[in-house]
């Protein structure tokens, strides 16, 4: 829960990432807040209070999963909103003329972009959200200690460019309005 807090202030995109981590941990524990409880949530190195807020995070989690029905597969609709924010933003970045720097970060990615969403056999993803995806399925097969292609490190490094650009501007952007 802090750490998310702190993501979403900072980085959006690491925000999306984490929250999507989240998801399939909660997912790995049967959506149960007893199985949370047990596996995940005594693990903090939290007391009192500050261990009763993660634990109703959590329980607001588990709930927001069920109703938004991504027991076992998507996200919870502020993820998505949050994603379909991003994907506005991008639209307006490679539509605005001053932006040369995110149109070569575009540009550099648009092909794996186009490559990986074949592959994703949904074609209803947005161009971030395919990024997003990308990102996040490289992070597990990492976290499994299993090989990367060059060609998928490649694609990744040029997606992790082009985000890191939008999540800047996303923030700047944001913090203009509030």
């Amino acid at each position: 829960m802090y750490i998310a807090q702190e993501k979403f202030h900072s980085n959006i995109v690491e925000y999306i990432l984490y929250m999507f981590n989240i998801e399939d941990i909660i997912r790995a524990n049967k959506l149960s807040i007893d199985e949370l409880d047990k596996n995940v949530i005594s693990k903090y190195n939290l007391l009192g209070d500050q261990l009763e807020e993660v634990r109703e995070w959590y329980r607001i989690l588990v709930s927001q999963m069920k109703k938004d029905a991504v027991e076992e597969t998507g996200h919870i609709a502020s993820l998505n909103e949050l994603i379909f924010q991003l994907n506005d933003l991008h639209i307006e970045l490679l539509n605005t003329l001053e932006e040369e720097r995110y149109l070569e970060h575009y540009n550099w990615a648009s092909q794996y972009i186009k490559e990986l969403k074949g592959k994703m056999n949904d074609p209803g993803l947005t161009e971030v959200a395919v990024c997003l995806n990308g990102l996040y399925g490289y992070m597990l097969l990492k976290m499994k200690g299993l090989e990367v292609s060059e060609e998928t490190s490649e694609a990744i490094s040029v997606f992790t460019q082009m985000l890191r650009y939008l999540s800047k501007k996303y923030h700047l952007k944001n913090s203009i309005i509030r």
